[in-house]
């Protein structure tokens, strides 16, 4: 088809933005979730979020996505979210330490969440919070699971897993650092907690 030069044009870089958008944008797969669908969640208005097991090379990767985790949350206003300071002080008065797996004892757990009137407690796992490399560029990634479990019983109310990028050829905003990491994760969680509002909150 023989077009107008500046029709050309117009197609051209057209064309390359529509190549080039994938590749500034972040890229993640869709999360994975479970819903216990015997479970009645008008129990659960009130929980409390365990400190998440660290599987990833970076030292404050859990606390992080747990802060993040947590933010989200409040933000729904679908659950209130036990002060972590406060559960952290009943853990610690109890002597409630996690083990290798980051389980922390069941009797424990169900005193302090007593204590604070928690009839839940959302725990997980940071399993990735670093950069990959795809050719000579890199990009971070950040992957964790949640999930909410039952005090009393120690059921599996449900659990998600997630894992968020932020690929491309030009830097997210801040670079490849603090910042972006940040971003990256607040992406993350804001993902999870859509999805559970949308499917169990």
């Amino acid at each position: 088809m023989n077009l107008p030069a500046p029709m050309r044009s117009c197609l051209r870089l057209a064309l390359a933005f529509a190549v080039a958008l994938p590749l500034l944008s972040g890229c993640a797969a869709a999360p994975r979730l479970f819903v216990n669908r015997d479970a009645d969640m008008t129990m659960y208005k009130k929980v409390a979020i365990a400190p998440f097991t660290n599987l990833s090379g970076e030292a404050f990767a859990s606390n992080r996505v747990v802060r993040a985790f947590t933010t989200e949350l409040i933000i729904s206003k679908r659950l209130s979210v036990v002060d972590p300071s406060m559960y952290q002080a009943e853990l610690e008065r109890l002597n409630a330490q996690m083990d290798s797996q980051g389980a922390i004892d069941i009797t424990k757990l169900r005193e302090a969440c007593g204590k604070l009137e928690a009839t839940a407690v959302i725990r997980g796992a940071v399993s990735e919070y670093g950069l990959r490399r795809n050719g000579t560029e890199e990009f971070p990634v950040v992957s964790f699971d949640a999930e909410m479990v039952d005090v009393q019983t120690g059921i599996v109310i449900w659990r998600i897993s997630v894992t968020e990028s932020g690929k491309g050829r030009l830097p997210i905003v801040g670079g490849v650092g603090e910042r972006t990491f940040s971003r990256v994760t607040e992406h993350a969680c804001r993902r999870a907690v859509d999805l559970l509002k949308a499917k169990v909150l």
